[in-house]
């Protein structure tokens, strides 16, 4: 047996003995990352969100988790592809966002009321919305479609 034979044989042994020691151990060379990263809600959990059309009015409602806020400039409503003014959306609180600046935000909770009672029936009213964790990921807009009854 040669000296490189020997010397790669001794590495391989030495290899082995070490895997079940890294494997008892549960060796993760990703752990530290993993364990402070913060964990951050898929967006339906950060922003529960709901409806219900009563009379001529379609009231929408978010719960917002603490540590999470919407942007009160990407709200939207819009009917049959059109744009509709949301009157007496509530003050936002001011912000300054790494992403957009200076904005006004909701947290909590938030509730918009749509006046559909000129709105014809099965028009496609859609809201869109968009927000983001104070910990820093920001969501893509979202949004949500009924048909009016």
């Amino acid at each position: 047996m040669n000296l490189k034979s020997i010397l790669l044989l001794a590495s391989s042994l030495a290899l082995q003995s070490s895997i079940p020691v890294l494997a008892n151990t549960n060796f993760n060379l990703f752990a530290n990352k993993q364990q402070n990263a913060p964990a951050f809600l898929p967006v339906e959990d950060a922003f529960v969100f709901s409806q219900l059309q009563q009379g001529d009015n379609l009231n929408v409602f978010w719960q917002i988790t603490e540590g999470y806020y919407l942007y009160k400039n990407k709200l939207r409503v819009t009917i049959n592809g059109n744009d509709y003014t949301i009157d007496g959306l509530p003050t936002g609180k001011d912000y300054h966002d790494e992403y957009f600046g200076d904005v006004e935000i909701f947290q909590y909770e938030l509730m918009l009321s749509v006046p559909v009672a000129n709105v014809a029936a099965a028009s496609e009213i859609t809201i869109h919305y968009q927000g983001c964790a104070v910990a820093g990921l920001c969501y893509p807009p979202m949004t949500k479609t009924f048909i009016s009854q």
